[in-house]
Order: structure tokens, then C-alpha cells, then sequence
């Protein structure tokens, strides 16, 4: 039967925020309950690349990430959450990749590419965060190679170049060592882009970020404060919704009404002050739930501490089955190599 092996990840920076669960969990829920095979990486070492002079973070982090990932319906016996620094085949497979992977490669990436346009001098460590991201997805590439496997990254359209650098990498190892990945596939799948409270980027660096993990009464302050139509003055003047932030939650929230409030803005029938009223109570009867499963989950941190444990494990025995294969292709497994018992050092007695 063939596979269908589904690999995401997140950075582990801080708690999620609407931004991810829109942009990706929403996504990868409904992946998980389509009966793919689904790995979610806790980036860590990723992580590392922007906050190397502040790590005390990342370790809270990653625990916050987890209950997100539980509030919100990834289901543990279903899907494989791991961390990247605990899954040491992901570094010996990336070093792998970068023996050929050229810079002038890297600096393409539209990444590193935009980053070059504000400074030269890049860390290595983020230079050659896409073999390292190619490392992650491939070492769940299936082995054997069989009929109609397939390897698939859930993505949003702007991320696309990203995953055709690691088909790149995938291709390449291929025709030097002979057939070992699976090209990755790209899976756009519903995908929503939800913006911060200012209209910006939602990000929890720029302070406008709604969490998962809010309270109601949080939802309530940051709601009221969130960015508004400057030339609707008056209840009665004609709103421009489209630039607005409640309208853009309105629509991810509860898309079902969404046309009915951007009618009633453009006609003056409602004030702004009113629209956001509603719209708290259609985001906190939204977050409910989640919030109630978060809860239930914080309660018990040895359970997910223990569902990290197990996904980790899976994890490593996945990717050792791959990198089996991928040392064997390099000629550099070395089978005569006799297993010994290692017996216990004694110092030497003069």
C-alpha cells in the first residue's frame, strides 16, 4: 500500500498566535482527519537562528506549542509531534545535503535573498537554513522508494519556492547515489492570511498578535484597540471595510456573515464601535473551545511532556530507516566493520 506521509513544522519562538492557526494548524487538522500519515516538527534548532543570544525561551516554548497544537485538534495517536534537536539524524542528513549544495543556491532563496538586501554578513547558521529545512523533510521521505509513494508539505502559495529548493536537493542526491527520496510535493491547501491587529503582519515581535491562548477578557482589549476605517468618523459615515481589521476577522472567523457586515459598514449602518462588539463575541465563542482544551491539557504537563517523548521516538525510528538507506548510497555505512562490546576504561597503575 502505497504511503502518504505528510511533514510541517513550526519554529518554536513563542505561543501560537490566529496567524498559524489559519495559515497552517487549521490545515494540518484537517490532514490528520483525512487519514494521512502526519509528522509536525518543533523547529528548536531552527529557532536558534534568531534567537541564538536568547535562549531561555525555547524550552518554555516548545511546551506552549504543544498544548496549542492539542487545543486546537492534533490529535497525538493520529500525528507525530517531535523536536528537531532531538532527532539527531536530522543534522547528520543535513551536513549530507550541504557537501553539495552551492552558496550562490542559498543566497536564491527568497529568504536569505531578502535578508542579503539589508546585510552581508549573514550568520552560517541562517545561510544554510534550507538544507537544513530540506534535511527535515527528507529524512521522512519513505524507504523503500515504492509505487505511488508520496512525501507532501502542506504550504501557503508564497512558501512554494521554499520546498522547490528541497525537491532540488532531492533530485540531485538521486542522480548521484542512486534512487533513495521521494520528490516532496507541494499541498496548498485552504490557506487563510489573517493580519495582525494594525493591519500589519500578525507577529508576536510587532505586539499585534491575537493567541490561542487569550482570555476572553484579552480578546475584549485587544479587539477594541484593533485598527479601524480613520475616515468613519461617525456611525453613519460610508466604511472602507476592506482595509480594516474586524472586517479581515469577521471573514476568518465567521465567513458566513462576513458579507452581511461589509454591507452594513459601506452603508453606514453600523458604527465601529458596535462591529467590534459582535465581532468579540463571534472570536470568544470561537475560542472556547480551544481555550477549554488547552486548559485541560496544562493541567497534566507530565502527559505532554510524555507525548514529546513518544513522538521523538517515532520520529528517530523513522528517520534511522532513512538514513540507513541514504549511508548505504554514499558508501559510507561500512558493513565489515565488526560490532564490539565496549569494556569499561580502567586507568592505568604505576
Amino acid at each position: 500500500m502505497a504511503t502518504r506521509r505528510i511533514l510541517s513544522g513550526i519554529r518554536t519562538t513563542g505561543p501560537l498566535h490566529f496567524g498559524h492557526y489559519f495559515g497552517a494548524l487549521r490545515n494540518w487538522v484537517n490532514l490528520q482527519d483525512e487519514g494521512y500519515e502526519c509528522f509536525f516538527l518543533l523547529a528548536d534548532v531552527q529557532a536558534l537562528t534568531t534567537h541564538f543570544e536568547n535562549v531561555s525561551g525555547i524550552r518554555d516554548s516548545v511546551y506552549e506549542v504543544v498544548l496549542d497544537f492539542l487545543a486546537v485538534g492534533l490529535d497525538p495517536d493520529r500525528s507525530t509531534f517531535f523536536i528537531q534537536s532531538q532527532v539527531p539524524d536530522l543534522t547528520e542528513l543535513s551536513m549530507y545535503f550541504g557537501m553539495f549544495t552551492r552558496v550562490a543556491e542559498l543566497q536564491q532563496n527568497p529568504t536569505i535573498k531578502e535578508e542579503l538586501k539589508h546585510q552581508t554578513d549573514l550568520l552560517y547558521g541562517f545561510l544554510g537554513y534550507p538544507v537544513s529545512q530540506a534535511a527535515d523533510i527528507l529524512l521522512f521521505s519513505p524507504v523503500p522508494l515504492g509505487s505511488g509513494d508520496r512525501l507532501l508539505v502542506p504550504v501557503g502559495e508564497d512558501q512554494a519556492p521554499h520546498i522547490e529548493g528541497t525537491r532540488d536537493i532531492a533530485r540531485r542526491f538521486n542522480k548521484l547515489y542512486g534512487p533513495t527520496f521521494v520528490e516532496p510535493e507541494i499541498l496548498v491547501g485552504d490557506v487563510a492570511r489573517l493580519p495582525g491587529l494594525d493591519m500589519d503582519k500578525m507577529s508576536k515581535s510587532r505586539g499585534n498578535a491575537i493567541y490561542l491562548g487569550d482570555s476572553a477578557d484579552t480578546v475584549v482589549a485587544k479587539i477594541m484597540s484593533a485598527y479601524t476605517d480613520p475616515n468613519k468618523q461617525r456611525v453613519d459615515d460610508p466604511g472602507n471595510p476592506l482595509g480594516c481589521a474586524v472586517y479581515q476577522y469577521y471573514s476568518a472567523f465567521a465567513p458566513e456573515i462576513a458579507d452581511e457586515v461589509i454591507i452594513a459598514c459601506q452603508r453606514g449602518e453600523i458604527g465601529c464601535v458596535a462591529d467590534k462588539k459582535r465581532l468579540i463575541d463571534v472570536m470568544n465563542d470561537f475560542m472556547e473551545p480551544i481555550r477549554s482544551r488547552r486548559a485541560e491539557f496544562a493541567v497534566n504537563p507530565d502527559y505532554v511532556w510524555e507525548i514529546l517523548a513518544r513522538g521523538n521516538a517515532h520520529a528517530r525510528e523513522v528517520g534511522e530507516a532513512v538514513m540507513t538507506v541514504v549511508r548505504a548510497a554514499m558508501k559510507i555505512d561500512y558493513p565489515d566493520l565488526p560490532t564490539i562490546e565496549l569494556k569499561p576504561f580502567r586507568p592505568r597503575t604505576w
